[in-house]
């Protein structure tokens, strides 16, 4: 994400006056990162790493699915509800004999 003008000069006179305040941390800020290779490899886009797990992901999801709806037994063919005219009906008791 590229920063405008403004925000550039008003970033770079911060640092500055960080490196004015505290030298140390300043130059401890400036360094962090270096020794980490994963640190650089993020700032220039990643490589393939990231591209390749996801793309295992996205296979294994896929293949599970199939799985799943190869494996789920469907209804059952003569499982036809009955019509409503053909259920039994109870008549509730009074309690009078």
């Amino acid at each position: 994400m590229a920063l405008r003008e403004n925000e550039r000069r008003i970033l770079a006179e911060i640092e500055h006056r960080l490196s004015e305040d505290d030298p140390e941390l300043a130059g401890r800020l400036s360094s962090f990162g270096e020794g980490d290779p994963s640190f650089s490899t993020a700032l220039a886009g990643g490589g393939w790493r990231p591209w390749l797990v996801c793309g295992i992901i996205a296979v294994t999801v896929v293949g599970l699915l199939v799985v799943l709806f190869t494996l789920t037994p469907g209804a059952p063919a003569d499982s036809v509800p009955s019509s409503p005219g053909t259920t039994e009906v109870v008549a509730p008791r009074t309690g009078v004999s």
